[in-house]
C-alpha cells in the first residue's frame, strides 16, 4: 500500500512539474476590479420591526396603565366572590402592604427610561453602520 502511494506521489509531482505555472496577464487586477465594480448588488434598506409610532404607542399605554394602576382604586377585584383567605394557613398568614411610593423611586425609573431610550438610539445607529 506504501509503494502504491509513493508511486502515486512520484507520478503527481512529475505531472505538476511538467505542467508548470501559468503567469496571469499584466492588468489582471484591474480587470477584476473592473467586473467588480459594474456589478449591481441590491441594497436591503432597514426597516424596524416596530415604527417609531408603534414604540410612542406601546410608551404611552404603559405610562396611563402604570398612571391608573397608582392612582385609582376600581373597587372590584380580578378574583370576584372567591374567599382566596381560606386557602392559605391562618398560622402562618401573610401580612403584604403597599408603601406609598417616593419621589425617589419615581426619579429612577425616568432616569432608567432616558437611559434605555439613549441605548437604543446607540444600538440603532451601530446597526445602520453595519448593515452600511
Amino acid at each position: 500500500m506504501e509503494a502504491e502511494n509513493k508511486k502515486l506521489d512520484q507520478f503527481t509531482k512529475e505531472v505538476m512539474q511538467d505542467a508548470g505555472l501559468q503567469a496571469p496577464s499584466t492588468d489582471f487586477l484591474a480587470n477584476v476590479m473592473a467586473a467588480v465594480t459594474h456589478e449591481k448588488v441590491p441594497v436591503k434598506a432597514y426597516k424596524p420591526l416596530i415604527s417609531k409610532v408603534g414604540w410612542l404607542i406601546i410608551g404611552a399605554l404603559f405610562l396611563i396603565f402604570a398612571f391608573v394602576l397608582t392612582r385609582f382604586s376600581l373597587g372590584f377585584s380580578i378574583f370576584g366572590d372567591w374567599n382566596l383567605s381560606s386557602l392559605v394557613i391562618e398560622k402562618y398568614e401573610p401580612t403584604f402592604e403597599i408603601p406609598e411610593i417616593p419621589a425617589t423611586y419615581a426619579y429612577c425609573f425616568f432616569f432608567l427610561l432616558v437611559f434605555v431610550v439613549i441605548q437604543v438610539k446607540i444600538f440603532s445607529k451601530q446597526l445602520d453602520k453595519n448593515l452600511n
